[in-house]
């Protein structure tokens, strides 16, 4: 965990903001998504989650495509959560493809302080409305928010599993 991370954490925890829960206002919808776009037969798909209040959050968008259908939706003064699909990822040392369904928190760089640590107390939150997903990273750079760069800091291996 990286030292940032890690004092917002504390400074979350210190105001109080441990024991919200995060809410889910249309969960019907993002259920119905989900299984439209994360399904046996889909090889890329994308779910976004924007925040509509302090503590509730919206199923915003999906669609099937990349990491460069997402960027478009990136707000750079929001938290917003993303559950992607990356497919036709080649396992070294063989001729085998697979899946990998990535979580990624997205902390745009106009968002302050004191809101990254509020919000922060929600991510394991987030993270339970978009399961399974094999990795879960960070995501602070809209120019380096890419495929490549998302199947890279989402490998288990990963030195960093922060987009930046």
């Amino acid at each position: 965990m990286s030292k940032v991370v890690s004092i917002v954490l504390i400074f979350a925890v210190a105001l109080g903001f441990a024991d919200a829960i995060l809410r889910l206002d249309n969960e019907s919808e993002l259920r119905e998504a989900q299984a439209a776009l994360f399904n046996v037969n889909s090889e890329s798909g994308w779910l976004l989650l924007n925040y509509v209040g302090p503590s509730t959050v919206h199923f915003a968008a999906g669609g099937e495509g990349g990491a460069e259908d997402v960027v478009a939706h990136l707000e750079d003064d929001q938290i917003q959560y993303i559950l992607i699909r990356e497919g036709g990822i080649q396992e070294k040392g063989t001729s085998k493809t697979t899946i990998r369904d990535v979580f990624i928190a997205w902390i745009g760089p106009n968002v302050g302080f004191i809101e990254k640590g509020k919000k922060t107390a929600f991510l394991g939150d987030a993270e339970s409305m978009l399961q399974p997903f094999h990795a879960s990273i960070t995501a602070l750079n809209r120019d380096n928010f890419n495929d490549e760069n998302i199947i890279d800091r989402s490998h288990p291996l990963s030195g960093s599993h922060v987009i930046d």
